[in-house]
């Protein structure tokens, strides 16, 4: 299989109300060697043009660009879409991308009517390096340089720490193809030193591939970090969350079953987080790198167990089936507790991404809309019942061609928008009030600031201000 290294500059961090701003990508074969490549840029969604501030000083996307760019941000999206698709089936890899990129990637797609779901799905598979990183580094302590944060002194797997300590290329931090050759090197440094570890997370780098490694009469280990301390855990597989599959439950076999087989639902509950927690819930479509047992007796944690005990706890978790029926009933009645607490007011239509899937029949209709001449679009727009994927068909003709709209529906559009950017309330999305506040906080930043590039991104913000001012005002 192929692989895609990538990564996103984005305008916000918040992927349902940013745009993608920059997006690159290194396609290789299993040896990494480099087949095609591409770096793109755009302008951001006329819907949300509010960039942060501090966004723009640390991905230096220039306001030019934002202002002036070719690319709109649907004919961007489009074109990472195409570009993607024309790789065929590739293993997705990015840094902290499982997190971040893959969120605005699902959401820009989303929001441009077109699928979103292109590295999970058509025989496409993710990973994320970052994770693979904290792996390789808890297991083979000494097979890489690992820095300290310069704040708190604690381990850190930040790109441009880690790139630099370890010899690898970074030229530009935060510039999308510069990461992605960052992220190819680091990926390099991993498969030569600490092979068995690439090796395995191959094996977990989608739901399908996680569900058959897991479901074996066998002890995993488990390594990461978390603000920069290791942790390890012995695990054993349990059974999949009945209300939500992707979530895969394992008992931390530092622990004595027994302890736990005569415990009521209460007392079970408790169980799933703090001090006494022996359930770690396993995100199946998150590629979690999961090593053989060996690993486990190198960590402080395991040292006065022996393998004979961990396999006997093993065993006897897989095989108490009346346990892991309990077990079970005990997930479904947490999935009702999570969706009577739930808030149950409707969400606004960026955040319905995963309130189920468009019809067959509108997935048709999409399809059409896309490859329509733009006097046609509308009309195919109109008739898809799908309420999410109309509005964004339209949302696709308002930033593209909006003399093909209803002239009212424009002027409504502008008004709308120019109600959110100039809100006073504290929103989910940029707001002018909001990005000035946020300008106003770097000048009195003691960190080093580039204020030559802050006032060019305040003047952008005040050209902003008044341009949604006049549309306000109709």
């Amino acid at each position: 299989m192929k692989y895609i290294f990538w990564d996103l500059e984005t305008s916000t961090l918040n992927a349902a109300y940013g745009s993608i701003v920059q997006a690159a990508a290194i396609c290789t074969d299993e040896d990494f060697n480099i087949i095609d490549q591409f770096d793109l840029r755009g302008r951001m969604k006329r819907e949300y043009p509010v960039p942060s501030a501090k966004a723009l000083l640390v991905n230096g996307v220039s306001i030019d660009q934002l202002k002036n760019h070719e690319n709109s941000n649907f004919s961007l999206i489009a074109q990472i879409q195409s570009k993607l698709l024309s790789w065929g089936e590739c293993l997705f890899i990015g840094y902290n991308s499982i997190s971040f990129d893959d969120m605005h990637l699902r959401q820009s797609l989303y929001q441009s009517a077109l699928p979103p779901y292109i590295t999970n799905t058509n025989g496409n598979k993710r990973g994320d390096a970052m994770k693979l990183l904290h792996s390789a580094a808890a297991v083979y302590p000494n097979a890489f340089v690992r820095p300290l944060d310069d704040n708190t002194g604690k381990i850190t797997f930040r790109l441009e720490k880690f790139a630099a300590a370890n010899g690898i290329e970074h030229s530009k931090a935060h510039d999308a193809l510069s990461d992605v050759e960052a992220t190819l090197g680091v990926c390099k440094l991993i498969k030569d030193r600490c092979n068995d570890v690439w090796e395995s997370s191959l094996k977990t780098a989608s739901k399908q591939d996680l569900y058959k490694y897991v479901d074996q009469e066998k002890v995993f280990c488990a390594s990461r970090f978390f603000r920069g301390k290791e942790y390890t855990h012995g695990l054993a597989y349990i059974t999949k969350d009945p209300s939500y599959e992707n979530h895969v439950y394992c008992f931390d076999l530092s622990i004595d079953p027994d302890y736990v087989f005569d415990l009521d639902r209460a007392e079970l509950k408790k169980m799933f987080k703090g001090k006494n927690k022996c359930f770690h819930m396993i995100k199946a479509n998150e590629q979690p790198i999961l090593l053989d047992e060996d690993y486990l007796f190198r960590s402080e944690d395991y040292k006065d167990l022996s393998p004979e005990i961990v396999n006997e706890r093993m065993k006897k978790i897989r095989g108490n089936k009346n346990f892991i029926e309990k077990f079970t009933n005990l997930l479904l009645d947490k999935g009702e507790d999570r969706e009577l607490t739930q808030d149950q007011t409707e969400k606004p239509v960026e955040e319905q991404i995963y309130n189920g899937f468009p019809s067959s029949k509108d997935n048709y209709l999409m399809s059409d809309f896309h490859a329509a001449e733009w006097d046609k679009k509308y009309e195919i727009a109109q008739k898809i019942t799908d309420n999410r994927s109309k509005e964004f068909a339209k949302r696709v003709i308002y930033n593209e061609k909006p003399e093909f709209l209803p002239e009212q529906e424009v002027k409504n559009r502008d008004k709308i928008i120019a109600e959110k950017v100039l809100s006073m309330d504290k929103c989910s999305w940029n707001t002018i009030p909001g990005a000035m506040s946020e300008i106003d906080d770097l000048r009195e930043s003691e960190d080093e600031i580039d204020m030559d590039r802050l006032e060019e991104i305040d003047t952008y913000i005040q050209e902003l201000d008044t341009y949604h001012r006049e549309k306000l005002d109709g």
